[in-house]
């Protein structure tokens, strides 16, 4: 068996670079493919702008003269990972089940971050915390949620073999939607409003919702800043973050409360689950896919949680509660029979016990793996 791997430099290798995971998964029955727009774009300067900020290196093996995994390495000069710990990150891997094509696509990838002065490579996690991070090592029978990995059962093992060792867990909670909220939510929301004076919005309508995402893209940024890998939106990612979201919203699962200013001080984002819509439209928008999206995701029962912050001098005082509130009502007249919390750091223990005084288990979990180099 020959291995080969080859720097991605001409759109013959580009087209199998982003090939591979469709070929790779192609009777893999829990798999979700990615929207083929969204992979093109991600390895595009001119579409991804944190690669005006980044060093960056895009793989792919071929074995037996078949593309047969990738990797893309990364230095992300946005982070203060890069100054304070040289520390370089992986993404978008993909390999078959064979340990010498995974260790083949892993060393390169080390070499290459080694020669730019790090001393340390992370991964799975791309540019920020908004891109996939993680390979799930728990709850493979699972769903995958949006923007999650859902690799092989194989793929921690060929890391491991390969040197690596866990950097971070992130776990994921499957929360049922009772038939009836507990009645302290019902006794303390009233109160929250009126001791915080704060307005709670909900939505109905699409264009209406969609006015209030860069309020909360604004504030994701005030209060994600300390988060692990997190990089700040700039306005121009704001008001393109602002139109993708805008098409695959529910707006009754859009919750944003303001103060007297008219500023955002908490907000909670959620989608009525579309994966099974992309794996209809095999992760193609045109001709139909959007059309295919939309149709699965109008019945899905499924909610997923993607984003939700408090302005941090409004913690602790409620205003989660209000919001938790709003959403089980959403979803209880939408039919909607449990949520998916989304990725939370296992370190993330004031979120967790949240979810888990609203009844949510651990379902998923996906690791980060790091090596020393």
């Amino acid at each position: 068996m020959s291995i080969r791997i080859v720097e991605v430099s001409d759109s013959r290798e580009k087209k199998d670079f982003l090939g591979v995971p469709y070929r790779l998964h192609r009777h893999h029955s829990g798999w979700i493919p990615p929207l083929y727009l969204l992979e093109r774009n991600f390895i595009n300067p001119h579409k991804n702008h944190h690669m005006a900020h980044a060093d960056t290196l895009c793989l792919v093996s071929y074995t037996d003269g078949l593309p047969s995994g990738r990797i893309m390495g990364l230095i992300n000069h946005e982070l203060r990972e890069v100054e304070e710990k040289r520390q370089a990150r992986f993404c978008s891997f993909e390999s078959i089940n064979d340990e010498q094509t995974a260790s083949a696509l892993l060393a390169a990838a080390e070499a290459w971050a080694k020669e730019r002065g790090m001393t340390k490579l992370i991964g799975p996690i791309g540019f920020t915390n908004q891109d996939p991070q993680g390979f799930i090592i728990e709850g493979f029978e699972e769903r995958p949620a949006l923007n999650t990995n859902h690799n092989y059962a194989y793929i921690p093992s060929l890391l491991e073999k390969a040197g690596y060792s866990k950097e971070l867990d992130y776990l994921t909670y499957k929360i049922p939607v009772p038939e009836k909220a507990p009645d302290l939510y019902y006794r303390l929301a009233p109160r929250v409003l009126e001791r915080n004076s704060v307005t709670l919005h909900e939505f109905t309508k699409k264009k209406q919702a969609a006015e209030y995402l860069p309020k909360m893209f604004r504030l994701m940024n005030e209060t994600y800043r300390n988060l692990h890998g997190f990089v700040a939106l700039s306005e121009e990612e704001i008001e393109r973050r602002s139109a993708t979201y805008k098409l695959m919203m529910t707006p009754e699962f859009f919750k944003i409360v303001l103060d007297e200013k008219g500023d955002a001080v908490a907000f909670i984002f959620g989608i009525r689950d579309i994966t099974e819509g992309i794996r209809a439209a095999r992760g193609r928008l045109v001709p139909l896919g959007y059309l295919k999206i939309r149709y699965n995701q109008n019945r899905a029962k499924r909610l997923d949680l993607l984003l939700g912050a408090v302005k941090e001098e409004y913690r602790g005082r409620g205003l989660d509660v209000m919001m938790v509130l709003a959403m089980l009502k959403s979803a209880q007249a939408d039919g909607i029979e449990y949520a998916d919390s989304h990725q939370e750091a296992e370190s993330n223990t004031l979120v967790q016990a949240e979810v888990k005084r609203m009844g949510g288990i651990v379902y998923k979990r996906h690791r980060i793996y790091q090596k020393a180099l």
